[in-house]
């Protein structure tokens, strides 16, 4: 299982918007790759789906249930290496997760990459990976 997180604004691009952002998180919910994710992004996600575009809690919790039905929930280690301080998070729920991708659209993210081992990619470069290549022998 290779795991995957991805940030809060890679979820608003693929729920509002669609394209490379969804297919990448379609490519990271199905085998060999395992998304995972902390509540503090859940959390992320429901306040600008909802305040920014007007989204009912129930359409938010339905597309959460069809987002993170296998997801793999952690708790972000603590950690202090983003830029952005509100960044720091995602990084740690990678951390825990020990996650080998972070999907992100995010500069400050993206010029950590890679970060304690972990690929800081965008969602195109997530979508270029071939699978082969990551799945253990």
């Amino acid at each position: 299982m290779i795991v995957v997180v991805a940030d809060t604004s890679v979820y608003v691009s693929a729920l509002v918007f669609g394209g490379v952002p969804r297919a990448a998180l379609e490519k990271a919910q199905r085998p060999p790759f395992r998304l995972a994710v902390s509540y503090t992004i859940e959390d992320e996600l429901t306040k600008t789906l909802g305040q920014k575009f007007a989204w009912s809690e129930e359409r938010i919790a339905n597309a959460g249930e069809l987002l993170w039905a296998e997801a793999l929930w952690c708790t972000p280690a603590a950690v202090e290496a983003a830029r952005d301080p509100d960044d720091n998070h995602v990084l740690g729920c990678a951390l825990t997760a020990q996650a080998e991708f972070l999907i992100t659209g995010d500069k400050d993210l993206l010029a950590l990459h890679p970060f304690r081992a972990i690929a800081v990619v965008t969602p195109a470069q997530f979508l270029t990976l071939h699978t082969a290549a990551w799945e253990p022998a």
